[in-house]
């Protein structure tokens, strides 16, 4: 089933005990948003926790080089290179591991990839004509219209939405925390004790309980 923009914001708006506002897109308004949670940071929470969840969870993608050339911008977003297949050799290409007093991991294509500089992928030589192809690990997109549909499989959700609504309780304990600096009476408590930065270290523990109930992921293997 397809999970969308606005089903997991409604989701997370439940998980913190609001309720979707009266003016939001669910009753012909603009975008979703609740009673105490405005739609920026409900945005801005379900995008972290697509960022978040890549540590177990992350996006599988796929990019060509052209042959004939030793260099390559890699794409946004990427996480980790997690194999090159050269065309031309038919092979995996080794990674180069940058140690000294270490032998060449060239094998029978005289080729191996590091990712130096910086935003590129380098080969010792030029590919062969056919090129090669990148396998690696990328971030979600981040959606924006409320119908988008959330990329990560249905099984994240649960994680999705625990970490958003940890992400949202700590941007209410920060404004907390600059009202209860003044708070002086005895039956109050001390001024570091605020139940919104509780709930939040509450949800962020119950997202890595969900986050190890997933099934990890296959790297690649560059060595």
């Amino acid at each position: 089933m397809d999970i969308t923009f606005d089903v997991i914001k409604a989701k997370v708006i439940h998980l913190l005990a609001d309720d979707v506002a009266t003016g939001s897109d669910e009753y012909g308004g603009g975008p979703l948003y609740g009673s105490s949670y405005d739609a920026n940071l409900l945005r801005d929470a379900v995008h972290a926790a697509l960022d978040a969840i890549t540590i177990k969870m992350w996006k599988p993608q796929t990019f060509d080089i052209a042959g004939s050339i030793s260099e390559k911008d890699l794409p946004d977003g990427l996480l980790a290179v997690e194999g090159v297949y050269d065309k031309t050799a038919g092979i995996y290409l080794p990674h180069m591991n940058l140690q000294a007093n270490e032998q060449s991991l060239i094998g029978v294509a005289g080729n191996a990839w590091s990712l130096f500089p910086h935003g590129k992928i380098s080969f010792i030589n030029d590919l062969g004509e056919s090129g090669a192809k990148v396998y690696y690990s990328s971030v979600w997109n981040k959606p924006e219209a409320p119908d988008e549909v959330i990329e990560p499989p249905e099984s994240s959700t649960i994680a999705i939405c625990l970490y958003a609504a940890s992400y949202c309780l700590l941007n209410k304990s920060a404004g907390s925390a600059d009202i209860r600096q003044y708070n002086t009476k005895v039956d109050s408590g001390a001024p570091t004790d605020i139940p919104q930065k509780t709930m939040s270290d509450f949800f962020y523990r119950r997202y890595e309980l969900e986050l190890q109930r997933l099934p990890s992921m296959e790297k690649g293997n560059i060595r």
